[in-house]
């Protein structure tokens, strides 16, 4: 299929931040020896511990519920990282994951009888029945804030809508970068306020992912990386090499310093990430996904890599 106009100029403004920097480099010709090294992944992912056992049934498979529930747990995804009493900088996370976290933390909500739309119906019931659960959690007011997005009618109407015409003549479905600027319209605390998009783009990838195990086909053609903080370091490791850090970038991320969401290292990392996953793509034959299926088993066996990005944010 031929990308979407909001997927080149994504692309293109991520090209530009690499090129208006000097602390994220890339090494061409490492891109090309590692391209040569990449296999097409045939592993899907269910993501079923996502989202629940109603959504994701196999006599009764619901769509719909399967990506809202998926967008609303996406949506907390970020905001690991935050600042002790001591002023040291931690990961909120469960046997070393943050995202695993959030997921039993999900599974807590849906136990309680508190799931957003389904279970809560407004914003005072989400301040009285989840408040309480995310005592200690980082970031518990923005959270709560996006609770109370997905708790509103409206808005799971429009995310609706939205899936509905994105379905085609086959029953297949085309899930694309309009589709992930959409949900950043309508989920302007959960998704709106990272410029890459990255937890837009991760929840299409795992609807694709779960609608599979349904035998639901889902183009994800369309959709880059998902722009995160591991990416840049997993590129960076010595047995890949393809991203050379600058002496000031690679001493903070060496002490662990905390950056800004907004920082222009923070920009560049992401950025990096993307422009070489797509010259990675373009050079194998493989999807994007593939890469990044590649690049996620590599990173389980990091040799001699530098520490990810300490970032305060609730944007990945």
């Amino acid at each position: 299929m031929s990308h979407t106009h909001l997927r080149r100029q994504f692309v293109e403004n991520c090209v530009d931040i690499v090129k208006n920097q000097n602390d994220v480099m890339i090494d061409e010709k490492a891109i090309q020896t590692y391209a040569a090294t990449l296999k097409k992944s045939h592993f899907v992912p269910d993501w079923k511990d996502y989202i629940s056992s109603e959504a994701n049934s196999f006599e009764n498979y619901d769509l719909g519920r399967a990506f809202y529930e998926l967008a609303m747990v996406v949506a907390n995804q970020g905001g690991f990282i935050y600042e002790d009493e001591f002023g040291r900088m931690q990961k909120w996370n469960l046997n070393g994951s943050g995202a695993k976290a959030m997921v039993d933390k999900m599974a807590e909500i849906r136990a309680a009888g508190v799931l957003p739309f389904y279970q809560l119906k407004s914003e005072n019931d989400v301040d009285e029945k989840i408040s309480p659960l995310l005592a200690g959690v980082p970031f518990a007011e923005k959270r709560l804030e996006i609770f109370k997005e997905f708790c509103v009618p409206s808005r799971h109407a429009e995310v609706m809508r939205v899936l509905h015409e994105s379905k085609n003549p086959d029953g297949s479905y085309t899930l694309d970068m309009d589709m992930a600027g959409a949900l950043t319209h309508i989920f302007p605390a959960g998704f709106g306020d990272d410029p890459f998009m990255k937890k837009a783009v991760l929840v299409l990838l795992m609807l694709a992912g779960n609608a599979h195990h349904h035998g639901i086909s889902c183009d994800v053609s369309d959709l880059t990386v998902a722009a995160d903080y591991i990416l840049p370091q997993v590129l960076n490791a010595d047995h890949i090499g393809i991203l050379k850090f600058s002496g000031s970038l690679t001493k903070k991320l060496e002490l662990r310093e905390a950056f800004n969401e907004n920082a222009s290292e923070v920009a560049a990392l992401r950025a990096a990430a993307i422009v070489v996953s797509e010259k990675l793509s373009e050079l194998s034959g493989l999807s994007a996904q593939d890469v990044d299926s590649n690049l996620w088993l590599a990173g389980r066996k990091l040799q001699n890599a530098r520490p990810h990005m300490m970032c305060k944010t609730m944007w990945f």
